[in-house]
């Protein structure tokens, strides 16, 4: 009968089974279909709360290592198609909000913000894909056409460094034919509000922070407007 059952790496390999390493999502998915249909036991090999692999039938296993090598080649081209069909897509909505916007902007934009395995802006699944260009294309901006990252460097805390370049990031934006401009610049109490908090922040005592560093920081959190 199916079931999952957790072990450690050092428990006894049972008779008739082996090993099949974590790491190729094709394998596991179709290892633990398998399993699951000739209703034998799964093992899921755990050391420290991670997950190293599974311990299924031998034959099994044999099976699913032929099956993944025979499919590669259409499994590459299927995923190909949906990531041209994505690069598609997302040039004709950078290209609707931002018509003006040279190609080589746009080029980076989608080369940076919609890198896949990235975890940025460009690859969550949480918003639209509207969203996600706007929000793609605000970082681009910031980081590339602005002060954002000299004055991170001086010291400046985050929020008071966006809102001090935030003039600048709704100037670029309506260059590239985005009408309304940044939604923060075009709430007038808003935007006054937060320059007011910003003065008030005096910059921190200046600290080293690497090109490493600053990059990475426009990878996760620093893709919120």
């Amino acid at each position: 009968m199916y079931s999952e059952i957790t072990v450690p790496p050092n428990a006894p390999m049972p008779q008739g089974y082996a090993f099949l390493p974590k790491g190729i999502a094709f394998k596991t998915l179709h290892c633990r279909k398998a399993t699951r249909e000739a209703k034998k036991p799964l093992y899921v090999v755990v050391d420290n709360k991670r997950t190293l692999g599974l311990r299924a039938p031998k034959s099994i296993i044999s099976e699913i290592h032929k099956k993944e090598k025979e499919t590669l080649t259409t499994r590459r081209a299927a995923v190909q198609k949906r990531d041209d069909s994505d690069i598609s897509k997302t040039t004709a909505e950078i290209k609707a909000q931002f018509p003006k916007m040279p190609t080589t902007e746009r080029d980076l934009v989608l080369k940076h913000g919609f890198k896949k395995h990235s975890r940025r802006v460009g690859r969550t699944g949480t918003l639209t894909l509207k969203a996600k260009v706007r929000l793609a294309v605000v970082a681009h901006i910031r980081h590339k056409h602005t002060d954002y990252e000299a004055l991170l460097r001086a010291g400046m805390p985050r929020e008071a460094a966006r809102v001090t370049i935030l003039e600048s990031v709704d100037t670029v934006m309506r260059d590239w034919g985005c009408a309304q401009g940044h939604p923060q610049r075009s709430d007038g109490k808003k935007a006054t509000k937060q320059k007011q908090v910003a003065k008030r922040k005096s910059p921190r005592k200046p600290s080293k922070v690497s090109e490493h560093e600053v990059i990475d920081d426009e990878g996760d959190s620093d893709y919120i407007p």
